[in-house]
C-alpha cells in the first residue's frame, strides 16, 4: 500500500515537448475625463415668471400642488434646470401641507456629458442610489424611477426618474411620496432644450 501511495504521487518523465498557455488578464481603464460631466461653469439661480422646460400648471397638476414660485438654473449662459415651489404666505399653505418656502416641488437638473453611454451610466448611477426602482418609458427611452431623499419630511420616499437622451443626463426630483406615476407624468412633460 505505501508503493502504492509512493507511486501516485511520483511523475514520469516523458519526452513531451511543453504545451502552450495563455493567461488572459482584463483590465477596467477608467477616465475621470471620459465620465465626467462636462463642465460649463458654475450654476446659478434666478427667480423667473416661468421654468422653460415644463409648464408650471402640467406641474401643478401632476403633483396636486399649489405652486408660487419658479427659479431657473443656469450654467454657460445655458438652462440647466428649474426649481418649482409650494404656495407661501396663504391658509392654504398649511391645510395642504405644502413644503416650506425653501424646499422645491421638484427640481429638474439637465447635465451634459462627453458620450451618451457618459450620460446613461451617470442615470443609472443615480437611480442606483434609491429604492424602488421603476423602469419608465420617457422621451422614447427607458429611465428609471426610485425613491430617494429630497424633502427630509418624507424620510427618504421622494419619488425622482432619471433617464438620458444622447448626451444628456435628466435627473427629476419631486417631493411625491405616492404614487410614482405623478413623477413619471412630470419627467415625461419635460422639453429638453436643442
Amino acid at each position: 500500500m505505501a508503493s502504492l501511495a509512493a507511486t501516485a504521487c511520483t511523475s514520469s518523465s516523458t519526452n513531451r515537448p511543453p504545451t502552450d498557455s495563455v493567461t488572459t488578464s482584463t483590465r477596467t481603464l477608467t477616465s475621470s475625463a471620459a465620465s465626467a460631466p462636462i463642465n460649463t461653469g458654475p450654476t446659478t439661480a434666478a427667480t423667473a415668471s416661468s421654468c422653460p422646460l415644463i409648464a408650471t400648471q402640467t406641474v401643478a397638476g401632476d403633483v396636486g400642488m399649489r405652486l408660487e414660485r419658479v427659479t431657473v438654473l443656469r450654467s454657460g449662459g445655458k438652462v440647466v434646470g428649474c426649481r418649482i415651489y409650494a404656495l407661501q404666505n396663504s391658509p392654504l399653505h398649511e391645510s395642504e401641507h405644502l413644503p416650506p418656502a425653501n424646499q422645491p416641488v421638484i427640481e429638474i437638473r439637465i447635465t451634459k456629458y462627453p458620450s451618451a453611454l457618459a450620460a446613461h451610466n451617470a442615470f443609472v448611477k443615480a437611480a442606483d442610489a434609491g429604492s424602488n426602482p421603476q423602469q419608465a418609458t420617457i422621451h422614447g427611452t427607458t429611465g428609471v424611477c426610485f425613491q430617494t431623499a429630497f424633502y427630509s419630511k418624507d424620510a427618504g420616499a421622494d419619488w425622482a426618474c432619471a433617464w438620458s437622451v444622447g448626451t444628456t443626463s435628466v435627473l427629476l426630483r419631486t417631493v411625491v411620496t405616492s404614487p410614482a406615476l405623478n413623477a413619471i407624468l412630470v419627467a415625461r412633460a419635460i422639453h429638453l432644450p436643442s
